[in-house]
């Protein structure tokens, strides 16, 4: 009695092209749609992020500089996601 053995391999690159495909257009379709929750919190983290680093920036800038020459305030930035 013979017992056939099918080769097994793994995913192909065309199985992995075709997944990587398939999430981009999902998250590209998040971000076009109008005010879809997925936009609005990427947006607020990356507001988050800018105003954390701008922040920092702007502590580091008074911790080096005297205080008599201080009077210049830090720029505020705003990050959006406009497809």
């Amino acid at each position: 009695m013979y017992i056939k053995i099918k080769n097994k391999r793994g995913q192909s690159t065309v199985e992995y092209v075709l997944l990587v495909t398939a999430v981009v257009a999902v998250i590209i379709v998040f971000l076009v749609s109008g005010n879809s929750p997925f936009k609005t919190q990427l947006n607020a983290t990356l507001n988050s992020a800018v105003q954390g680093m701008s922040d920092k920036g702007q502590t580091l800038g008074e911790s080096h500089t005297s205080p008599a020459s201080n009077s210049s305030t830090a720029p505020s930035y705003s990050v959006g996601v406009n497809p």
